[in-house]
């Protein structure tokens, strides 16, 4: 872009320029603001720039190739949101529309020049607008007003992408009717063995928040650049009574009035827009949390009744294990030669006596064990008595009775 006129002002139009196309081509900048006005004695610039995350089967990276072989090579946010079959997995990518309009008050300039600069075409713009997106000349803010239609037109096409994704997002955590009702399918949409269906939700729901944030950030760069745009009109119409030295150009106030309301009715369409998308993010997100706290509750309910199934077992195996533990133990004890008898029948009848003995001995623990345990409350009095007992034994009741009074029975009768 050529800038004509004072060299100041041809460097700072050709770093604006510059600015606008790197705000499209290169990585979204944090924590930094995107828009921008400038205004001169002889130039008006201002810029906007909005983005979304198209989402589709036409975006997985096998598919499509956005990178062109010649000309600007814009640097885009992309991926894959994998399905629970891989048949439905989609493909996500960023598109941006950027609009720069450069209003001069040279003889040798256009009076105005939008820019427009999209990744989704250029001539949905022309041919969905409702409304004529030039108009006749009204001054030194002509411009402004031109480029307050190109950016009111080009927000239908922004929500309805951002629309297009959320139906895709759908599709993607929707649950049919089939997952529910099909005894084949085994609860899929209720348990979650292999994890799967929790890591969809997991990234499903922060995809949602990214979503969320472009929308605000982008209502709070449209307000930033009106005020921006407020403060630099009003100090420059102060300050020089007009923007230009020719008062013949200087803009009625009916006509700034008008690119006020034209303000305005911008960002009151970009809010009702961004509100009802964020209404609708909203909702997906409350209905994918509901999933995933009823898939967590039923997968806890069924690896509970897994444990309490195993728990039977385990219990089985230690009744069996007991039944053969005493006869286990005597014969490893008599077959290390401790016990020498002359006689092989008294070896045999102490041998049968310790068996039946020990058996008994560990049959009668094991089931006052598994009666304290099997009642709560029952247990819990066993544990107040044997804490009882234990107190008494480190301190009898004669031995408090002395603390309490106070007086030792040794010293007693001095």
């Amino acid at each position: 872009m050529s800038i004509f006129g004072d060299t100041n002002q041809k460097i700072i139009g050709t770093k604006k320029a510059i600015r606008f196309v790197s705000c499209y081509a290169s990585r979204w900048p944090r924590f930094m603001q995107t828009s921008e006005v400038w205004l001169s004695s002889n130039w008006i610039h201002l810029h906007f720039h909005l983005r979304v995350l198209s989402a589709g089967k036409q975006y997985l990276p096998s598919v499509y190739q956005y990178q062109p072989k010649n000309g600007l090579r814009p640097a885009r946010v992309s991926g894959k949101l994998s399905s629970l079959s891989s048949t439905d997995d989609i493909g996500i990518i960023e598109e941006r529309f950027s609009i720069a309009v450069v209003a001069s008050h040279t003889a040798d300039m256009p009076s105005y020049t939008v820019i427009y600069l999209s990744d989704s075409g250029y001539r949905r713009l022309f041919m969905e607008s409702e409304r004529p997106l030039d108009m006749p000349s009204r001054g030194r803010l002509t411009g402004v007003a031109v480029y307050l239609r190109v950016v009111l037109s080009v927000l239908p096409i922004w929500k309805r992408k951002w629309i297009e994704t959320l139906n895709e997002v759908d599709n993607l955590v929707e649950v049919k009717i089939d997952d529910l009702f099909d005894p084949k399918r085994d609860g899929a949409a209720m348990f979650d063995s292999t994890f799967e269906r929790s890591r969809l939700y997991f990234t499903v729901l922060q995809t949602l928040r990214i979503f969320s944030e472009w929308i605000q950030e982008s209502e709070r760069e449209l307000q930033q650049l009106k005020r921006d745009f407020d403060v630099n009109i009003q100090s420059n119409l102060a300050r020089h009574g007009s923007i230009s030295s020719n008062r013949d150009d200087l803009p009625s106030s009916t006509f700034i009035k008008e690119i006020d309301l034209a303000w305005d009715e911008l960002i009151d369409m970009h809010h009702s827009s961004s509100r009802s998308l964020l209404d609708r993010i909203e909702k997906k997100e409350a209905e994918i949390k509901s999933f995933r706290d009823g898939l967590f509750s039923a997968t806890s309910v069924r690896e509970a009744s897994r444990a309490t199934l195993l728990n039977q077992y385990i219990l089985v195996f230690t009744i069996v294990t007991i039944f053969y533990l005493p006869l286990n133990y005597v014969s490893s004890l008599f077959s290390m030669g401790i016990f020498a008898y002359d006689s092989v029948q008294r070896s045999q009848f102490s041998f049968v006596i310790s068996t039946v003995m020990i058996a008994l001995a560990t049959w009668v623990v094991s089931a006052v064990v598994l009666w304290l345990v099997h009642d709560d409350k029952r247990l819990s009095r066993f544990k107040l008595l044997l804490g009882y007992s234990q107190r008494n034994a480190i301190h009898p009741p004669w031995r408090r009775r002395l603390e309490e009074n106070g007086s030792d029975p040794i010293f007693q009768g001095v």
